[in-house]
């Protein structure tokens, strides 16, 4: 497991990898992890080699890139969200909707490619922690 938070600056915009709250990096403003749930999301290795990093979008705002056979956790606060991944110029996505409330706090989910005969898929599969890969 990622032992950093992945968080969007509102300050600057900035995304940035954090082991807890501190300052940013780029503007020096203070950043405060919401403390609510985590979302964490592991993207499954490719045996073919394709090692371009997905883009990660929550509810479509960018959080930056996943890269291959890794792992982020992303703070939020209670409510409904829209995960949605890239891979490289291929924007087609199974996403994957979800509640994040006080019963189910933590939510996993698996990012995987599919390989089709004329595109490809990125596909979002909700997972337990038990499946998820030790990192």
């Amino acid at each position: 497991m990622s032992k950093l938070f992945r968080i969007k600056c509102p300050s600057c915009g900035e995304v940035v990898d954090v082991a807890g709250n501190g300052a940013c990096p780029k503007c020096s403003n203070q950043l405060v992890l919401p403390a609510d749930g985590v979302i964490q999301i592991y993207r499954k290795g490719n045996p073919a080699g394709m090692a371009v990093g997905m883009g990660i979008y929550l509810n479509e705002v960018p959080l930056g890139h996943l890269a291959n056979a890794d792992s982020i956790r992303i703070p939020v606060a209670f409510g409904h969200y829209k995960l949605h991944m890239t891979h490289g110029m291929n924007r087609r996505c199974k996403d994957l909707e979800f509640d994040v409330t006080p019963a189910e706090s933590t939510v996993y989910a698996k990012a995987r490619l599919k390989m089709g005969f004329f595109t490809n898929t990125v596909v979002i599969e909700k997972s337990t922690a038990d499946q998820m890969a030790a990192l």
